[in-house]
């Protein structure tokens, strides 16, 4: 009885504790809860027996009466006890786990998932989920009063390692409001010396260029996808991963007001999120005051190398190295439910792809793993960046939560500044991304430098967003 009633404090004790930590760790939880109720039921029907051993062993029919009921009574108190322990683990699991649990419910996720990911569900909360250290911790750490992305990672793709004064000028300006940010690009930094060849994680996956052929055009940046894989599967645990190349300018103002637990794209099915500079609803839902959203594909089942006439005229549908027929390879490689989900959430129930711009993608951390395992695939091919990044996202983000739409605008002729943003405003239009902005000039040695008025200029500018915005900037 003694070493019951220990065991009962002890589970009371532990599952307290974990309950109220943030980890919910499953099976430490779960198993408290399962000794709680066994403990209670044994207690329970100790209890009774030395009640209904208590009796005269001559007692009255009304005795035994009574010790009858007693029984009774004992016996529907162990089976109420363990009804509520077990709708305790099914509130608890629901509560702690809604991501997992209640998403897979909602996104008719296969009714017979597979052990290696109910594994990964389980042991996913076992312990703590600790951050890797970045490359280049938050140098504002003490005096930092911004905190609207304290747990997003600000991912920075570099095509070439055109380092030099863009990374500085990128960190001094962005590291004010996120203080998570990780460089990624095809080559050490060597521009700076020794002290800082770990500023940038090299991953120079497929990074060769060559231009000559607009045949076989072979652009530095065509498979960066590979790059923000490695991004995310080396850095877990954040709510959210914003991924954006070195010379997209990133509006904060608007950016804040986006819901970090949702994917943020310029999807032609996606949300607009409310713009007060725009006016009232009406106008913020209309589509001519909004940036072109992606493309979608023809139908992937036909041959498009045939007629395609290169780069620039038909872009990528027909390129036989990297368009839609390699993209399919991966596609048809993606589980049926995600296809059909996609097909009929977004498509009007036909199979296609998706393509347009890969310079702003947000994806909610709660969605990480599926998302890697998806773009996974992709890579397994050499399908383009702007084909096999978008149609992951669609694949991955189920057609019963919105995408959140992000105005953005892809330019490749100037300003490649903050006065873009402006010229926009003047327009009726908004900004919450763009590419391409320069920080500065390449010289003649090939070497980019910075002009510092760039950099007040875009600070000045965000001042003036959050103004239209009607928001805070710290």
């Amino acid at each position: 009885m003694e070493g019951v009633t220990r065991s009962l404090g002890a589970s009371l004790f532990i599952a307290s504790i974990a309950i109220s930590s943030h980890n919910h760790p499953l099976g430490l939880v779960s198993g408290c809860l399962v000794v709680i109720a066994a403990a209670a039921s044994y207690l329970t029907r100790a209890s009774g027996e030395s009640l209904s051993g208590s009796l005269p062993e001559d007692g009255t029919e009304e005795e035994g009466h009574h010790s009858t009921k007693a029984s009774h009574i004992h016996e529907q108190a162990r089976r109420s006890i363990g009804a509520l322990t077990f709708s305790a683990i099914l509130i608890y699991l629901a509560l702690a786990f809604p991501g997992h649990f209640i998403r897979r419910i909602t996104s008719s996720t296969p009714s017979h998932p597979s052990f290696s990911s109910l594994s990964s569900l389980l042991l996913s909360h076992q312990a703590e989920c600790r951050r890797p250290p970045l490359p280049l911790p938050d140098s504002r750490s003490n005096t930092r009063t911004y905190h609207e992305f304290d747990d997003v990672l600000l991912i920075v793709f570099f095509s070439h390692a055109r380092y030099n004064g863009n990374l500085d000028s990128y960190r001094e300006v962005y590291g004010e409001w996120f203080p998570n940010i990780i460089f990624i690009g095809p080559a050490s930094r060597e521009d700076k010396g020794f002290a800082h060849s770990y500023d940038v994680l090299v991953d120079s996956y497929q990074s060769d260029e060559n231009l000559t052929d607009h045949k076989n055009y072979k652009m530095a940046g065509r498979m960066a996808h590979h790059m923000l894989y490695t991004a995310l599967s080396a850095h877990p645990c954040y709510k959210g991963y914003l991924w954006a190349p070195f010379d997209t300018l990133l509006n904060i103002p608007r950016l804040q007001q986006f819901d970090q637990d949702l994917f943020w794209y310029h999807s032609p099915w996606a949300q607009y999120v409310y713009n007060p500079a725009l006016g009232d609803e009406e106008e913020n839902g209309n589509k001519t005051r909004h940036p072109p959203p992606l493309n979608v594909s023809p139908d992937p089942e036909v041959d498009w190398t045939e007629t395609w006439r290169g780069w620039g005229p038909d872009w990528w549908c027909g390129d036989p190295h990297v368009g839609l027929g390699v993209c399919m390879k991966a596609f048809r490689k993606v589980p049926i439910y995600m296809r059909e989900r996609m097909a009929n959430g977004y498509t009007n129930g036909e199979t296609r792809l998706v393509g347009g711009s890969a310079d702003t993608i947000y994806i909610p951390g709660r969605y990480r793993d599926e998302f890697l395992d998806v773009l996974g695939l992709f890579l397994e091919t050499d399908c383009f960046l702007e084909i096999a990044t978008p149609t992951a996202v669609h694949l991955v983000a189920p057609p019963t939560e919105p995408i959140l739409f992000v105005d953005h605008w892809w330019i490749w002729y100037p300003p490649f500044n903050a006065a873009f943003v402006r010229q926009k405003w003047t327009e009726g239009f908004e900004v919450d991304t763009m590419h391409t902005f320069h920080w500065g000039e390449k010289g003649d040695d090939g070497v980019w430098v910075t002009h510092p008025e760039n950099i007040r200029d875009v600070r000045a500018m965000q001042k003036e967003s959050a103004l239209r915005q009607k928001v805070k900037l710290g």
